[in-house]
């Protein structure tokens, strides 16, 4: 790998580990303590073509894990007649850290 990051063209490149996250046909898919490059100066991180091959063929062995998580339904959402009543300034803010 090159000394200097080819991204920010200051720092220096330093093998690390860190979490490889991606999404795959819809599936987030992370790897945690992948070994990756990464810049000291600006964070470019790069991953080993031979760490990606692994990551891709340990995904395509078992598939994709099931996307358990389904978007709700576009009417169940609250319609734009349904916003919250305004609010009432009169009262006062118990949340306000000022003191009167």
């Amino acid at each position: 790998m090159l000394d200097t990051c080819p991204a920010c063209l200051v720092g220096r490149m330093r093998l690390t580990t860190t979490t490889y996250v991606q999404v795959y046909d819809g599936t987030l898919i992370h790897a945690p303590n992948t070994a990756a490059w990464q810049c000291d100066t600006c964070g470019e991180t790069y991953f080993a073509d031979a760490t990606l091959r692994r990551i891709e063929a340990l995904i395509g062995t078992g598939g994709l894990p099931p996307n358990r998580y389904e978007p709700a339904p576009r009417e169940s959402l609250a319609s734009p007649g349904d916003a919250p009543a305004a609010r009432d300034e009169s009262s006062p803010d118990v949340f306000d850290s000022r003191s009167e």
